[in-house]
């Protein structure tokens, strides 16, 4: 008897873990603060008191873009990138070539006229 309840002990522990391993893992969605966080290491490009952006600028570029993978969160980066434009009174040339100078193939340009909603 006991090598029998060990055993359907062992199987429901190796169940277990199996259904645990199976189910893919939840991704937390993008946050405006993490989006701010990274955007910071880009205000003096942004505001116009560096003629390009730095590698630390360029590095939490790409780690927006990275984070941003489906349509609702590239939506929803859209929507922080548009209010870090005004809250830090962005020059709008800078913001639109930022992607570009870090290597990051943005397929739209951050402008306060962006339509989010349009982002795939």
């Amino acid at each position: 008897m006991k090598k029998t309840s060990a055993f359907a002990a062992l199987l429901l522990a190796m169940l277990a873990v199996h259904q645990l391993m199976a189910v893919p893992p939840v991704r937390a969605a993008v946050s405006c603060s993490g989006v701010m966080n990274h955007l910071s290491l880009c205000l003096e490009f942004l505001q116009g008191d560096a003629d390009e952006p730095g590698d630390r600028c360029c590095k939490g570029v790409k780690a927006i873009y990275a984070a941003a993978d489906t349509a609702a969160e590239r939506q929803a980066t859209c929507k922080c990138l548009k209010s870090a434009y005004n809250l830090v009174d962005a020059d709008l040339y800078a913001t639109q070539t930022l992607t570009g100078l870090c290597g990051v193939p943005l397929s739209y340009t951050i402008s306060p006229d962006t339509d989010c909603s349009e982002i795939e």
